[in-house]
C-alpha cells in the first residue's frame, strides 16, 4: 500500500434486518459511506455490516473489524454516525479508545466528524467524557443499590458461594451443594488435628473430594476453590461489602466453633 493511501472500512449497523430504507438501512449507509471513500482517495478495503438489537461491545461485526485492525489491515474507520453505530456511548468510549491507541482515525460522515482534526478530537472527547460520566452514574448506583441490601443482610455482589443456590431472585441452601461444603470443613478440621501441614491437608481434601465423586459446579474441585470457601465467612451467616458488616438472613452451613478452629490451623 502507497504511504500516500489510507485503507478504509465502513461499518454498518441496523437493529433489524427489516428496516426500512429511511437513512438508516445497511444499503443507504453503505452507498453514502463508499461515496466519501472515494471522494476522500482512500483505498475502500471493506464493508462490515452488523444487525444488532442493542449495543453490545461483542457484536460480530465489531469483532471483525478488531481483527482487520490488529493485523494491520485499517487505517481509517468510517461510520453513518456514532448513534447509529453504537446505541451505548459507553461502548462507543471502548472502542474509540482502541482505535486511538491503535492509530486509527474513526470518521462520523453525516456529522462531519473526523478524529485526526484538532475539532473532531474534541467533539470526539466530549462524547467520551459523557460516556465515562454515565458510567460512573451506573456504577454509583449499582453500589448504593449493593450496599443496601448488604444492611439488609442480602446478598449483593460477586459469585454465589458454593453451597447455595439462587432462587427467585435471591439465595437458598442447596443441599447437595452444602454438604460437600461441610465435608471439607470437618475432613480440614480433622486433618489439623492430625499435624497435617497447609498443603497436604489441601491435597489429601482433593483427593477425597475427586474419589468420593464431589464436584465444584460439575468440574473437579481445585486447590483455590478449598481455599475460597475454608475462609468465607458467608457459611457461618456474616456478610460484608464495601463498609457493610453484618449477619445475612440466610441459613448459615457451618457452626461458628468449627469455622473458627479451621481458621486456626488456615
Amino acid at each position: 500500500m502507497s504511504d500516500l493511501i489510507l485503507n478504509a472500512v465502513s461499518l454498518l449497523r441496523v437493529s433489524t434486518q427489516n428496516q426500512s430504507d429511511n437513512g438508516t438501512s445497511l444499503q443507504y449507509q453503505e452507498e453514502k459511506l463508499k461515496q466519501y471513500s472515494d471522494l476522500n482517495d482512500f483505498n475502500h478495503y471493506k464493508t462490515i455490516s452488523d444487525v444488532a438489537s442493542g449495543g453490545l461491545e461483542d457484536r460480530d461485526g465489531l469483532q471483525q473489524l478488531k481483527y482487520e485492525i490488529d493485523n494491520g489491515h485499517v487505517d481509517v474507520v468510517l461510520i453513518w454516525n456514532v448513534s447509529r453505530a453504537f446505541r451505548s456511548m459507553i461502548y462507543f468510549a471502548k472502542f474509540y479508545e482502541y482505535l486511538q491507541q491503535n492509530n486509527v482515525e474513526l470518521i462520523s460522515v453525516s456529522e462531519g466528524i473526523r478524529s485526526s482534526r484538532k475539532e473532531g478530537s474534541m467533539m470526539f472527547g466530549i462524547m467520551v467524557s459523557i460516556a465515562t460520566y454515565e458510567k460512573d452514574l451506573i456504577a454509583d448506583r449499582m453500589k448504593s443499590g449493593k450496599i443496601t441490601r448488604a444492611k439488609e443482610g442480602k446478598f449483593c455482589h460477586g459469585r454465589i458461594p458454593y453451597g447455595y443456590k439462587k432462587v427467585d431472585s435471591d439465595l437458598q441452601v442447596d443441599d447437595e451443594q452444602s454438604s460437600v461444603v461441610k465435608y471439607i470443613f470437618k475432613k480440614y478440621n480433622s486433618l489439623i488435628k492430625r499435624g497435617y501441614k497447609p498443603n497436604q491437608r489441601t491435597k489429601h481434601i482433593l483427593k477425597l473430594l475427586k474419589k468420593n465423586g464431589f464436584t465444584f459446579k460439575g468440574k473437579d474441585f481445585r486447590a483455590w476453590n478449598i481455599r475460597d470457601i475454608i475462609q468465607n465467612r458467608f457459611y457461618v451467616g456474616e456478610i460484608k461489602f464495601a463498609s457493610v458488616s453484618t449477619n445475612h438472613i440466610y441459613p448459615p452451613i457451618i457452626s461458628k466453633r468449627l469455622f473458627n478452629q479451621v481458621q486456626l490451623g488456615v
